[in-house]
């Protein structure tokens, strides 16, 4: 299209390069701790372990929250690169910037390079985005193959070729064995307003539909009649059951809250560029002018609202439509730069709120963790911020908008990099499990849990300890270390605070009492020997 903003393709290139950089700078150097990423990454290795690519388990139970794609990947880079934090975030990255990748490129073919580059932007700079595509969860593998099937769905619906229905039932199959049912249905339904809102219900009967779920079943069927007969059918239970119905319909795990948050969410999470978001849904933008920034909006509003009346709402569960977000975004960016416009005050104002509450708030809360006092002013490393956002006001009267965009680039791309690999790793270091690793890996002890325990332990621990025994009452507990004292062995029982007072702590001496960081538990080890 002839309004496009004259971008170089080699400005995406060194675009993705920094990305790449950022996401890979001291990817290991946090240690798996947080309650997701430890789940993720000890079920991938419990499986590489037993040689089981059909049925996941977290400390030998089976594990019935999320199916089993992400395991797969992370058993090859386990293979590839040793059991370690860097192989179970590998994949992670790779999504990410694959992520980057297919929004630049489709958004260039469906409406100009200048989009396409101010959308690759958005999403490179926006800090949740860059922290999520660092962890080992299944969303990284959800968000990419979700993208690329709707990217993939919607050429399909423009040009009617073969390649893109089945790469669509391809794409949508991995995200569905990534996350499970919705990622099917909310794709399907994206694809599905948009034809009938461009009055093209007669292609709703076209036979290629049938094909694309038939490619779609054989791909994604298997493992899920695979893990249901191992299972004798309790992984489907519990799957589709509890983890998807029952998270639908009523809250879980203390997660939910009004409508508007999942909106803020979305709006928080794209930072810094979505600060100008208001400013997209104005008509000479040409969002509604334009089929894919259509499209993308339809993408948009069917997440925002399906998760906003769910009743379990994360900060992770609207981010398979930020692509989509960010090309609306980028059109609207791409238009002022196109028209000679300045970028509108009320988005650095905005910017300059949430930089100056990063570390003011971070400092007061590191402040507040016991672990973490010591360090609470290198949340100040990133004071620069608002420092520079300060500048970027001053001088936007005199500046072009080119200029302002980026500087913005540049502070938000070493404040990422401090903050994702440095600051993040920093704080997560002396979290509970790993101040504790080298007083229990001795191995003139058995290691036993005791109720509730931190699960970031397990994945910490040598395979020789895998699976920890879990006694749920005092007299098990007991019986259990002293039949290892008969067998010459001491015990570390794993507990935590709200459980000692039903066990006899005169039996027992506490060797490690921390606060897990910014958790309500306090992680205490005991001994026996």
């Amino acid at each position: 299209m002839n309004d496009s903003y004259p971008i170089a393709t080699k400005w995406f290139w060194w675009l993705l390069g920094l990305t790449t950089l950022l996401l890979f700078f001291r990817l290991g150097s946090a240690p798996i701790y947080i309650l997701d990423e430890a789940k993720n990454a000890e079920c991938a290795r419990e499986m590489l372990m037993r040689h089981d690519w059909i049925t996941p388990t977290f400390n030998g139970e089976l594990r019935t929250d999320k199916p089993v794609l992400h395991y797969w990947f992370m058993m090859i880079a386990y293979k590839m690169f040793g059991v370690n934090e860097f192989a179970a975030r590998f994949f992670s990255v790779l999504m990410g910037l694959g992520t980057i990748a297919i929004t630049y490129f489709f958004t260039a073919r469906w409406v100009n390079s200048g989009v396409a580059f101010f959308a690759a932007l958005v999403l490179a700079l926006s800090g949740q985005f860059l922290f999520e595509f660092r962890l080992s969860v299944p969303d990284p593998y959800l968000i990419f193959f979700t993208t690329a099937g709707l990217f993939c769905g919607f050429s399909y619906v423009q040009t009617k070729k073969w390649k893109w229905i089945i790469l669509t039932a391809i794409f949508l199959a991995l995200a569905s064995l990534a996350k499970g049912p919705v990622a099917l249905a909310l794709p399907g339904l994206a694809i599905l307003v948009f034809i009938i809102s461009s009055k093209r219900w007669l292609e709703l009967l076209d036979y290629k539909f049938l094909v694309a779920a038939l490619v779609y079943f054989v791909i994604a069927a298997p493992w899920y009649l695979a893990v249901h007969k191992a299972t004798g059918g309790a992984f489907t239970q519990g799957f589709f059951f509890e983890h998807n119905l029952h998270r639908f319909s009523s809250e879980m795990e203390g997660h939910g809250g009004p409508f508007i948050i999942v909106p803020l969410i979305v709006f928080i999470g794209l930072l810094p560029v979505c600060a100008f978001i208001f400013s997209i849904f104005k008509t000479q933008t040409g969002v509604w002018q334009k089929p894919f920034t259509k499209f993308s909006f339809f993408v948009m509003l069917i997440y925002v609202v399906f998760f906003s009346i769910s009743s379990t709402k994360l900060p992770n569960y609207p981010m398979p439509c930020y692509a989509f977000v960010a090309i609306l975004i980028g059109n609207w960016i791409n238009r002022v730069l196109y028209d000679r416009k300045k970028l509108p005050l009320y988005g650095f104002i905005i910017m300059l709120v949430v930089a100056l509450a990063v570390p003011v708030g971070g400092y007061f809360a590191l402040r507040a963790e016991v672990a973490t006092r010591a360090i609470a002013v290198h949340a100040l490393w990133v004071s620069f911020l608002p420092l520079v956002l300060v500048w970027i006001i001053i001088n936007r009267n005199r500046w072009r908008a080119p200029k302002t965009i980026t500087t913005l680039a540049i502070a938000y791309f070493v404040f990422n990099l401090v903050f994702v690999g440095m600051l993040y790793p920093m704080i997560y270091r002396l979290n509970p499990v790993t101040q504790t690793q080298t007083t229990i890996t001795n191995p003139k002890y058995a290691i036993v849990a005791y109720q509730d325990f931190n699960a970031g332990f397990l994945f910490n621990l040598q395979d020789s300890h895998l699976p920890v025994p879990i006694y749920h009452n005092s007299d098990s507990l007991k019986v259990a270390v002293e039949k290892n004292l008969q067998q010459n062995l001491s015990t570390f029982i794993i507990t935590t605070q709200s459980e000692l007072s039903t066990v006899d702590t005169g039996f027992y001496r506490i060797v490690e009492q921390r606060h897990d960081l910014f958790e309500n538990p306090t992680t205490i080890i005991l001994e026996k020997k």
